[in-house]
């Protein structure tokens, strides 16, 4: 699946070393939480993972990253502000695959989110959804792309007691490894293994 070997990771602005000869495989059936203090890394760690654009303007690294074509799936931290004035169709367009899905696969996958698949056709801007109505609409254009496993990085922000029930029941039952960064306690214990 994929591999992590002797993954060093500097930050360009004052060479702080915040990752130092790191080697993980993440295999089937992982759920793997990734927990420290704020600043030390665990965000640009996923990101790199995902994919090394998305740090090349602050951090280096050394190392590899095997990926073995495994298709990564991310949830970043916040969504992106560019997103969040978009009608929920517009973000769903978004996604490659979405007009590549039956919609016999769309309700599979608003099934799984517990959401109504009506939604994903739905002019209504995203910044007026609650916080875990926007988790789950992250998570349904992630599940369009058929990923291998799952980044996930701070999922449980900004979310109610119910969808916190929801998604720790997601990572147990998705059947894909999954990656996260999480400082709940609660969310960490009921599904890191």
């Amino acid at each position: 699946m994929l591999q992590i070997k002797n993954l060093t990771i500097t930050i360009l602005k004052d060479l702080r070393v915040i990752l130092k000869d790191f080697s993980y495989t993440l295999n089937v059936g992982d759920k793997v939480a990734l927990i420290g203090e704020e600043g030390n890394g665990k965000s640009t760690l996923l990101k790199l993972i995902y994919n090394d654009s998305l740090i090349k303007s602050y951090a280096d690294y050394t190392g590899s990253i095997i990926k073995n074509n495994v298709k990564l799936g991310y949830l970043g931290q916040e969504l992106p502000a560019c997103d969040k004035d978009k009608s929920i169709l517009d973000f769903c367009e978004n996604s490659p695959s979405f007009y590549n899905l039956s919609p016999k696969e769309l309700s599979g996958i608003a099934f799984r989110l517990s959401l109504s698949p009506d939604l994903f056709f739905s002019e209504r801007a995203i910044k007026t959804l609650s916080g875990g109505e926007k988790i789950k609409l992250q998570f349904a254009r992630i599940l369009m792309e058929n990923p291998d496993a799952l980044l996930l990085d701070e999922p449980s922000n900004d979310i109610d007691i119910d969808t916190l029930s929801w998604l720790e029941n997601f990572i147990n039952t998705c059947g894909l490894p999954v990656l996260f960064v999480s400082h709940d306690e609660t969310l960490i214990e009921n599904t890191a293994n």
